[in-house]
């Protein structure tokens, strides 16, 4: 019998302060940060991967969500294969400060977060496919594809360590860690058939990052368009140098923690291959002296 006595999220005293309105369904690189944007400009408080990462508690969070709801109790860590899923209740307290959810983690919970706030309204980021592919490999992807990330995942190494399981997870799920190819690509076109399905028409705005614009969100959302030009951001080259940036401080990191105790080994086999000379030094060079002061 399933029970929830053990879980995270059941310690966590949050509470839902405003109520959840938009669900942003579509995967990440689909120019969901041009409409985290522009949601934040109409007054609403979305939630994405840059809260996860300011708030580094909510990591243990969502992956403990991603266990215990979207892996087969025979796939979980074996202190959570009798743990509830969630629901509501625990949604309730993830997202408490937020009536927006959008991009990773939350996307890849459609079904749960479309089953639990049934009067949010849905957008769904899309991009062709082949050009998603490319953008992913280019900036996501490294945390799971590159050699020096996937050892700090397996073996805990680093403060990245939570994100990059995190983010091993989510594709796990999502289209079984496969990072390119026809298996990918299948994983994200069901990912898209599968919302289309779950929301009505009338719920669901579907958004292309190349023809967005005020226009159709805002009619959609009821709201005023604003004066400004609708935000476009293209966040690419600068992940790409974050993520360069984090693996040359990993290759520091794994350097510095060889070399410690490497020189530590090293010093301990030079001070037993030469012990007779280092007595020799320290009789010449520090006993005989002192033994002359104080003998004055």
């Amino acid at each position: 019998m399933a029970t929830t006595t053990s879980r995270l999220i059941d310690a966590t005293t949050r509470t839902r302060k405003k109520p959840m309105r938009i669900l942003v369904l579509g995967m990440c690189r689909t120019g969901t940060t041009s409409i985290s944007t522009a949601l934040r400009k109409l007054g609403y408080t979305p939630h994405q991967m840059r809260e996860v990462l300011i708030n580094p508690q909510e990591l243990a969070l969502w992956q403990e969500a991603i266990n215990v709801t979207l892996l087969a109790p025979q796939d979980r860590p074996a202190a959570q294969r009798h743990l509830a899923p969630y629901g509501k209740p625990e949604f309730d307290k993830l997202l408490a400060d937020y009536d927006v959810v959008m991009d990773l983690p939350g996307c890849v919970f459609a079904k749960q977060l479309v089953a639990a706030y049934p009067d949010a309204k849905v957008i769904l980021t899309t991009r062709k496919y082949e050009d998603w592919e490319a953008s992913m490999q280019d900036s996501i992807w490294c945390l799971c594809t590159w050699r020096l990330f996937a050892l700090a995942r397996y073996f805990n190494i680093s403060q990245m360590a939570p994100l990059m399981r995190l983010i091993h997870s989510v594709f796990r799920v999502h289209n079984g860690n496969t990072y390119g190819g026809p298996a990918s690509k299948a994983a994200y076109e069901k990912h898209y058939d599968a919302v289309r399905a779950l929301v009505p028409r009338e719920r669901l705005l579907e958004v292309d990052p190349e023809t967005s614009g005020w226009e159709p969100l805002c009619g959609f959302l009821e709201r005023e368009i604003p004066k400004e030009n609708y935000p476009r951001m293209a966040e690419e080259k600068s992940m790409r140098a974050n993520l360069e940036n984090a693996w040359w401080g990993f290759v520091h990191y794994c350097a510095l923690m060889c070399a410690l105790p490497g020189g530590v080994v090293l010093l301990g086999i030079v001070a037993w291959a030469y012990a007779d000379a280092f007595r020799e030094m320290r009789d010449e060079y520090v006993l005989q002296p002192l033994r002359e002061y104080l003998d004055r």
